[in-house]
């Protein structure tokens, strides 16, 4: 199972398979037998609701075509996208049959628009539970996505590409940073401790005030240095190393631009929801971005935070410095590098800015929830009890309603079990 998909998460791969073997099997059905079960004279002309039957048979065994298609997608948030527009397109078709009940009165056309709202009610419940992003976003993405589309384009020569000019930036920025950062502070202990000299003898509260200059300074240098060995050395593989990794990275901003640095913490998962790297991704990520703070902002303020929202861990950068324009300004490697570990990880890298109104950066990332399989059984138990009663009503009263009720208590049923047998399987995997 892929980071980022909850357990209970259904696979749109099998959602569009499932249907489209449903779609071909009632598809071959309608064009061979239907005129049988349903009529074949329509209006007083013969053949004529066989036709429709058979044309309405071919129609259904299309759609299973068009499913399978989708299911060949390789990449599943794009996956997710189509089954959206899957269930807009049965949604259109359920509408015009529901307009149209008061022509054809009961009967089949009753049947059919029920049914239809079934498909949608289930397309939608699925598409809601799918794997990928949560829904909100990718409604926000439903009309086009500037990220890669599929898992080969990720690992492209191009994205190699990236990585390499990435690193090579890395270098140059620690580069820049030590001459405007270390050197200085270094120049400056250099030059206090010649006036304690200077003034140690005749000036004793000169010398003193010279000699805590030389102590701040030397402070800082430290905090610059050993933020500088925190990005050269391994980097931390837990949520604390992290995030006192993070903690640093904002003291020396704070010491380099004279900056007021707000770091926040919110609720993080565990350490091992995350994939492998993700941590280094993030404390990269966040180094880019404070290091532009540094060089480019000229902020006064600047807030770093941290946090777990929607099964994603979101490592949020402001500051309320110059801006840019993003239209009109030319993105450096370091923009391209973020947006590459984001892609990496399976997430997406949010840039908002505006000339003197301060630059915002969201670097999001999918996690694996934890829960314990116990957890999942008795969901899926409860959900069965709730498909047995719902069966028991609709014995005693075939209603839509139920029938609905019912196919839902089904997915919710089928969807706890998969969960359960996921989720134990991991935890044994991992003894």
């Amino acid at each position: 199972m892929s980071y980022g998909q909850r357990p209970e998460a259904i696979d749109t791969r099998w959602i569009f398979r499932g249907y489209a073997v449903l779609a071909v099997v009632a598809g071959f059905l309608l064009m061979a037998w239907g005129p049988m079960w349903l009529g074949t004279d329509l209006a007083g002309e013969k053949w004529a609701k066989a036709a429709l039957i058979r044309v309405f048979g071919a129609i259904v065994a299309a759609g299973a075509c068009c499913a399978e298609g989708f299911a060949r997608v390789d990449h599943p948030p794009d996956r997710r996208q189509a089954l959206l527009w899957f269930t807009a397109a049965h949604s259109v078709v359920a509408l015009a049959v529901i307009s149209q009940l008061a022509v054809w009165g009961h009967g089949l056309g009753e049947e059919t628009a029920v049914l239809l709202v079934i498909i949608v009610a289930l397309l939608l419940y699925f598409t809601a539970t799918a794997e990928g992003e949560p829904l909100p976003r990718t409604l926000t993405t439903l009309f086009g996505s500037d990220r890669p589309t599929s898992t080969a384009e990720l690992r492209s020569q191009y994205e190699q590409q990236i990585r390499e000019a990435a690193r090579q930036e890395e270098r140059n920025r620690l580069a820049r940073d030590l001459h405007d950062s270390i050197k200085q502070q270094i120049f400056a202990v250099q030059t206090a401790a010649a006036t304690v000299q200077a003034r140690f003898d005749g000036d004793a509260t000169g010398a003193r005030e010279a000699l805590e200059q030389v102590r701040g300074a030397a402070r800082e240098a430290m905090a610059e240095m050993q933020a500088m060995l925190d990005q050269l050395r391994a980097v931390p593989l837990e949520n604390s190393g992290l995030i006192e990794a993070l903690k640093k990275q904002c003291e020396a901003l704070g010491f380099r631009t004279g900056a007021h640095v707000e770091f926040k913490l919110g609720v993080l998962p565990a350490t091992d929801s995350l994939p492998p790297g993700a941590h280094e991704a993030m404390l990269r990520v966040a180094q880019e971005a404070l290091a532009n703070v540094g060089r480019h902002a000229r902020a006064h303020n600047v807030l770093v935070s941290i946090t777990s929202l929607l099964g994603r861990v979101e490592l949020r950068v402001e500051d309320d410095g110059a801006g840019f324009d993003p239209a009109h300004s030319p993105r450096g490697q370091g923009i391209a590098n973020m947006r590459a570990r984001a892609e990496e990880f399976g997430g997406t890298l949010d840039l908002n800015s505006r000339p003197g109104a301060g630059t915002s950066i969201v670097f999001s990332i999918p996690y694996t929830a934890t829960e314990a399989p116990e957890e999942y059984r008795l969901k899926a138990v409860i959900s069965g009890v709730l498909f047995t009663a719902l069966m028991g009503l609709l014995v005693w009263r075939r209603d839509p309603i139920f029938i609905f009720l019912e196919t839902i208590a089904a997915a919710w049923t089928a969807r706890y079990l998969v969960a359960y047998r996921r989720v134990r399987g991991r935890r044994e995997a991992a003894r």
